[in-house]
């Protein structure tokens, strides 16, 4: 006899080990949700709603933790449930018909349920429509002079661009994210129309030669992301996402252009003054719930946007760490996530590398990133990240 640990970390994982164990279809169905394991943290809910939470739990063998005065005070409180899955649907069936908060706590939950093991996302930016089941790649095109990572391509010729977006294509780069203005710490704003002169005729190059690459406009301003979307660009990565100029989001919908909705506290030249969060996480999840509040007002669809939770912007060493270990936490939009890594001064911060050698770093972290759930990745050095997270996602799906 041998008996041996077994880590199941989604539901094609479990449901692979079902059947290798010869479990009937149906038994697969029913018992792929009782060894999958989940934890969600409700917050100001009162002391009565939360014992109903814990009772209910235990009529089912799980728990609640809830604090010690709520089981005898009536008070505002929190509440932190954990089951496995079908404990936790049978939870929000119980709920369903429940008064006041705990009928929004069944909609809420369920939904969260879904998106937490979600393994593909359906993804549109203009005509094209596709499903991302594997990491992405988007290669960056800096049309900077101050760019922090020291690969800006302004004042190159159309050709030496044109190379570095075909040697990109050719390692594994799905998409190409062209910026002409800096958002390093400290930068000072550039002004629309030089911005304008930086990016358009490259991007039109761009579009001319490689017809059906995705190409994404790193901007915050309407007057460039109008010009780019004219000259064929899918997507717009906004750090200020969809803040600012209503126009924007006006834009997003006519086109049905791809979107990236990125946090950011303060602005460039402003977000590293001294930033300071109570819980980043919880902040981030708050401010892309407003946001996403906005693009279903605006007619955005899902399907058209990707969360970026914006490291670096806006961040200390710790917050950015932190947002790193609990990625998890964004699955509940079931949403892509895209992240930004490559080079960063977290990275440095820790090794005390420079800017131009922190690959390995870099690489550390999206590998980890991608078993959080992260699914794009913007990176300078697409080959190597691409043989990584290749590698990476293999393991993680054997």
């Amino acid at each position: 006899m041998r008996i041996t640990p077994v880590a199941i970390k989604n539901k094609n994982q479990a449901e692979k080990l079902m059947v290798s164990l010869g479990v009937s279809s149906q038994g697969v169905k029913i018992l792929s949700s009782k060894v999958l394991w989940a934890a969600f943290q409700i917050e100001d809910i009162k002391s009565w709603e939360a014992n109903i939470l814990k009772q209910h739990l235990l009529s089912q063998g799980s728990d609640a933790a809830i604090e010690r005065d709520a089981l005898v005070k009536n008070i505002k409180t929190k509440a932190l449930i954990f089951g496995n899955l079908s404990q936790l649907r049978n939870l929000c069936r119980k709920l369903e018909n429940q008064p006041f908060s705990l009928h929004g706590i069944s909609e809420v939950l369920s939904v969260y349920l879904d998106n937490l093991n979600r393994q593909s996302y359906a993804f549109t930016a203009r005509d094209k429509k596709f499903k991302i089941t594997q990491p992405l790649i988007c290669g960056i095109i800096n049309l900077t002079p101050d760019s922090f990572s020291g690969d800006g391509l302004l004042g190159k010729s159309r050709e030496v661009v044109l190379a570095k977006v075909a040697e990109m294509l050719r390692r594994g780069a799905k998409i190409i994210d062209v910026g002409g203005e800096s958002s390093r710490p400290f930068a000072k704003p550039l002004k629309e129309k030089e911005e304008l002169n930086r990016v358009i005729p490259q991007l039109r190059a761009i579009r001319k030669k490689f017809k059906k690459v995705l190409i994404s406009i790193d901007t915050y301003k309407y007057e460039v992301a109008k010009a780019a979307v004219d000259e064929g660009a899918d997507m717009i990565n906004d750090i200020t996402a969809l803040r600012g100029d209503p126009r924007k989001a006006l834009l997003v919908k006519r086109h049905k252009l791809g979107c990236i909705l990125m946090h950011m506290k303060g602005n460039p030249s402003t977000m590293q003054s001294n930033p300071v969060y109570k819980d980043v996480v919880s902040e981030e999840i708050d401010f892309f719930q407003e946001r996403l509040s906005f693009c279903r007002s605006q007619g955005i669809a899902k399907e058209q946007i990707m969360l970026d939770p914006g490291i670096g912007f806006g961040k200390r060493l710790n917050d950015n760490l932190k947002i790193l270990n609990q990625l998890y936490r964004f699955r509940i939009f079931g949403l892509p996530l895209f992240l930004g890594l490559s080079r960063k001064s977290f990275i440095g911060t820790i090794t005390k590398a420079g800017q131009n050698n922190r690959l390995a770093g870099t690489v550390a972290a999206m590998v980890l990133s991608l078993n959080q759930g992260a699914s794009v990745f913007r990176v300078h050095d697409v080959g190597e990240t691409a043989q990584a997270l290749k590698v990476a996602s293999q393991i993680i799906n054997n």
